[in-house]
C-alpha cells in the first residue's frame, strides 16, 4: 500500500485472498473509498493523540499477562 492511497482496490483484492474471505469483487471495489477514508481519519487522529499534550489525559492501556 503506498502511502498517498492508503487502500487501493488492489490491496483489499490480496487481503480478502489472503484471509479467504469470499467477498464479491463488486463489493470490495465500493470498500475502498471508504476504507481508505477510515484510515486516514484514524492516522489523523493517531498523530493528535501522539502530541504530548495528551498523554496526561489519556490512560495508559495495559494488558494483563496471562
Amino acid at each position: 500500500m503506498s502511502p498517498s492511497e492508503p487502500v487501493a482496490p488492489e490491496s483489499i483484492d490480496r487481503l480478502c485472498a489472503l484471509a479467504a474471505l469470499p467477498v464479491p469483487a463488486e463489493r470490495r471495489r465500493r470498500l475502498a473509498p471508504m476504507l481508505a477514508g477510515l484510515v486516514a481519519a484514524a492516522n489523523e487522529l493517531s498523530q493528535k493523540m501522539a502530541d504530548a499534550r495528551h498523554r496526561t489525559v489519556l490512560p495508559i492501556v495495559r494488558f494483563p499477562e496471562r
